[in-house]
């Protein structure tokens, strides 16, 4: 009989909820293009939570098309922004990625946002991010665990489970 994958991933807009059997929920949150030459960080966090009781919230949205208005008042703008806030709320863990060939400005918001909220989120910010200096603070101040690599990241999420 075949072993079933644990981790369960649910992408934007889903309204999929997390399986009886998952332990943490965890929103995946920075970079969101793709850095051409790498893979997707967070398909690379997947694989590495596959057999961990977790579900992640991946805004990822196949459909997107980068010629939307990115306006309230234009529906899967708004769709989507809704979604991610109210799966960044529901989440035990956000996990952030701040690659240093992207700027993630919105991410940096979302990090000023659960940075006060003890254990919420987990943060990887390599050397040559242009804001790393500003995160690092931030993760200094508030108590925000802070990492150098995905795979760090990871394990920094295997061990709150």
């Amino acid at each position: 009989m075949a072993q079933t994958q644990k981790c369960q991933v649910i992408f934007a807009p889903s309204t999929e909820t997390p399986r009886d059997d998952i332990v943490k929920t965890v929103f995946l949150a920075g970079t969101t293009n793709n850095v051409p030459g790498e893979a997707d960080w967070r398909e690379t966090l997947a694989a590495s939570l596959a057999d961990a009781p977790v579900a992640l919230f991946n805004p990822h949205r196949a459909d997107w098309d980068g010629s939307w208005s990115e306006s309230v008042g234009f529906p899967p703008y708004r769709e989507q922004l809704t979604w991610e806030m109210e799966k960044q709320e529901r989440a035990d863990v956000i996990a952030f990625h701040f690659h240093p060939r992207s700027q993630a400005a919105v991410s940096l918001l979302e990090l000023g946002l659960c940075a006060r909220v003890a254990g919420k989120a987990v943060v990887c910010c390599p050397s040559g991010y242009w804001k790393r200096g500003n995160v690092q603070m931030v993760c200094e101040i508030f108590g925000v665990q802070m990492v150098d690599s995905v795979e760090e990241l990871g394990a920094a999420i295997l061990s709150r489970l």
